[in-house]
């Protein structure tokens, strides 16, 4: 079961920074490294339930720009 999800600078860049920080999962992602260019972590959830799939799903169209489904 997927624990969390990590973004690198490169991929903020490319989903676009408002996008990477602001996301439709409950807890806010963490920002990582320099404020310039930042990464973000991303908390699924516990990693023991089917939730943290549905999580990293949810997470993953919200980046590549898809509607939520």
């Amino acid at each position: 079961m997927p624990y969390a999800f990590v973004l690198g600078p490169e991929e903020v860049r490319e989903a676009g920074r408002d996008t990477a920080s602001r996301t439709p999962l409950e807890e806010r992602p963490v920002r990582l490294g320099p404020s310039a260019r930042p990464g973000f972590y991303y908390p699924l959830g516990d990693g023991e339930s089917a939730e943290s799939w549905t999580a990293l799903e949810r997470l993953a169209r919200h980046l590549r720009g898809a509607p939520p489904g």
